[in-house]
């Protein structure tokens, strides 16, 4: 077995006969939450005895003292402002994606100890992806097959929390540090794609993901060639492997039942862009049949076609009021055909045309 971290040391404990699960492992409540293991990224960047951290974590309602378990709740909401304020105190624009990308496979509790077990990249992607509630409530992890391309996405869900620059980047970071270090160092995606706006900082996060980094997308993706994913890199441990896993469905809490139009929702999000959205994929994404999707849907007071233009909308409004993209960036995002689709469909919404904001943007590339 590869050698812990002092965080998977407080997760797994040896006897004589082996590995054994500790017996002492509490479950997150059902609100909004993230396990504290994903704050000691952000507290070892500052100073063991510096205040400004210290005042942070007081103005966000959490511990001032660095977490003795990792496995003990702390609000989403916290957490993601506390990383934003963290960034701006640091003078460090991508202090999210720094993190990530130092962070190893122990750092992110038993799910990065099970990726680095799995025989292919994509049984470790798909590791992370299954067992992401294991660390936190409120999101979607998502990897899907486009033949030639995998694609994983990541999206904060949960009403009424704003998307985080820094989390989502720290988020792809680390997926893909995960990645080299338990495969292979020479590894880059195809493209990384962010939610966020386009910042100064892209030609930086370009070479430490040594790909095209896209901004102002309608998820937090990484793109990836599925032959490389595919490639046998070991011979899997099943006994230790389904050990981990044992230990990760115990710990895990799933998200309150979403409604039928919220999954919806979230794979249209996941698909805009980059796969057609019509009601044979979307059911078959589903497990359900196009006629039972219809009838659902309908009861809910909505339709296929009505929530693909409620998310194009609302992608449209955040991308034209960000300013950083041409029309025709943020017609391809959104899955048109060419621009003069767009600005045909966005007419019909609000009888204008959609112009893209003209303001200043200190930031803007």
């Amino acid at each position: 077995m590869r050698q812990l971290s002092d965080n998977m040391r407080q997760i797994f404990r040896h006897d004589r006969i082996g590995v054994t699960l500790s017996a002492t492992t509490p479950a997150l409540p059902k609100i909004l939450s993230i396990r504290a293991s994903v704050l000691q990224p952000i507290l070892g960047h500052f100073a063991e005895n510096d205040g400004t951290i210290r005042k942070l974590l007081r103005a966000n309602g959490l511990p001032t003292t660095r977490p003795t378990d990792p496995y003990a709740p702390i609000p989403l909401r916290a957490y993601l402002a506390l990383f934003e304020q963290a960034a701006e105190a640091a003078g460090d624009p991508v202090l999210g994606a720094r993190l990530g990308f130092a962070c190893r496979p122990g750092d992110l509790a038993p799910i990065g100890l099970l990726a680095i077990q799995a025989g292919t990249i994509r049984g470790g992607i798909s590791a992370m992806a299954r067992f992401g509630p294991a660390l936190q409530t409120g999101t979607a992890v998502a990897l899907e097959d486009g033949g030639e391309r995998l694609v994983l996405s990541y999206r904060i869900v949960a009403p009424g929390i704003a998307p985080s620059r820094q989390d989502a980047e720290f988020t792809l970071a680390a997926l893909c540090g995960l990645v080299r270090t338990a495969f292979d160092r020479r590894w880059r995606p195809e493209e990384v794609h962010f939610l966020h706006p386009a910042h100064d900082r892209r030609a930086l996060l370009e070479r430490w993901f040594g790909c095209p980094v896209l901004f102002g997308q309608s998820a937090n993706r990484i793109l990836m060639s599925a032959a490389e994913a595919d490639r046998q890199h070991r011979t899997e441990d099943r006994d230790l492997i389904a050990l981990i896993e044992r230990h990760l469905m115990d710990m895990s809490l799933s998200d309150p039942a979403r409604s039928l139009t919220e999954q919806v929702d979230a794979l249209i999000s996941r698909r805009l862009g980059l796969q057609p959205i019509d009601l044979l994929s979307v059911a078959a994404a589903l497990e359900m049949s196009p006629r039972s999707l219809q009838r659902q849907l309908a009861t809910e007071g909505t339709s296929l076609s009505g929530l693909v233009q409620r998310c194009r909308r609302q992608m449209a409004e955040k991308m034209l009021h960000a300013g950083t993209q041409p029309i025709e960036a943020i017609a391809a995002a959104l899955g048109y055909a060419d621009g003069t689709a767009f600005w045909r469909a966005y007419r019909g919404w609000t009888g204008h045309a959609p112009s893209v904001r003209a303001r200043a943007r200190p930031d803007a590339p």
